[in-house]
């Protein structure tokens, strides 16, 4: 926060207020918090908050909403479907992490068999609460598994893969690693799966992969040990059966030139189903 305060002062941006809360504090810090927002002059509000805290202001707000207002979010929340409940955040902007399908996924949860369900605690969780039923009895209470079960005739989040974001960072962290792994243990023609190595070792080969994963995304690190970066520009917008929802509308490259990295794809729709930048008044506490 101190950093964009220092950014929007350098660009000349009134910043009309500026608040802190915790879930952990007493609910008058909330309702107070909420007050600011109500009683603001500002159109504009950029909120830097984890979803817990998120969801107990918008909670809040919800109750008594304020006048009509332009949320820009951080990736912390900006792609989190549960927040589409607030309509009150139609036309929200922010940057999240690139959306992707991940090869081969979707077949993979849709071809799991009980049995390799039951070979990880993950999986067999996974199965249990999509099927609402117990595997070999490994859940108390529940129905047994009958194994009649079929991913395919369900339709939840478990079984969308066409929206992962961090999924595919998991993704991609993985295949580093792997990568790493092979960079110490192999050379031009074999390699020693016996070999014994220590974590320097593969952190100093992690510093050097450069891979594109088969799903497209480029995974190298620079001198600071940062992977290349890269975001989408999330807008939420209503759909044609007038729920909201995500639409990505841009992007930014950071490779770009100066002035160039952000790009505008699609038509943006602002606070109120506006198609033109909102001006935001304000006044200075």
């Amino acid at each position: 926060m101190a950093a964009f305060l220092k950014a929007a002062k350098e660009e000349g941006i009134c910043v009309e207020y500026s608040e802190v809360y915790y879930r952990t504090q007493p609910r008058s810090k909330l309702e107070r918090v909420a007050n600011v927002i109500r009683r603001s002059t500002a159109r504009v509000i950029v909120t830097f908050l984890h979803e817990g805290e998120l969801r107990f202001l918008l909670d809040e707000l919800a109750r008594q909403p304020p006048p009509p207002i332009q949320w820009v979010g951080s990736d912390a929340w900006i792609i989190d479907p549960e927040f589409l409940r607030f309509n009150l955040c139609a036309g929200a902007i922010g940057f999240g992490v690139p959306r992707s399908v991940i090869p081969g996924l979707r077949e993979f949860l849709l071809d799991l068999s009980p049995e390799q369900a039951l070979k990880s605690p993950l999986l067999t969780e996974f199965w249990e609460s999509s099927f609402s039923c117990s595997l070999k009895g490994s859940s108390e209470g529940a129905r047994e598994c009958d194994g009649s079960e079929d991913f395919r005739a369900l339709t939840n989040p478990y079984t969308d893969t066409s929206q992962l974001r961090a999924t595919n960072l998991v993704y991609k962290a993985t295949y580093a690693i792997a990568h790493a792994i092979h960079g110490v243990i192999c050379n031009d023609t074999q390699c020693d799966k016996s070999a014994k190595f220590t974590p320097l070792q593969i952190l100093n080969q992690l510093k050097r992969v450069n891979f594109t994963t088969k799903n497209g995304f480029q995974v190298s690190f620079d001198s600071n040990g940062d992977p290349v970066a890269g975001y989408d520009l999330i807008n939420w917008q209503f759909k044609e059966n007038g729920a909201l929802g995500f639409m990505t509308v841009g992007q930014y490259d950071p490779s770009k030139p100066i002035g160039q990295e952000i790009s505008i794809s699609r038509p943006m729709s602002w606070v109120g189903g506006q198609t033109e930048v909102q001006y935001s008044p304000s006044r200075s506490f």
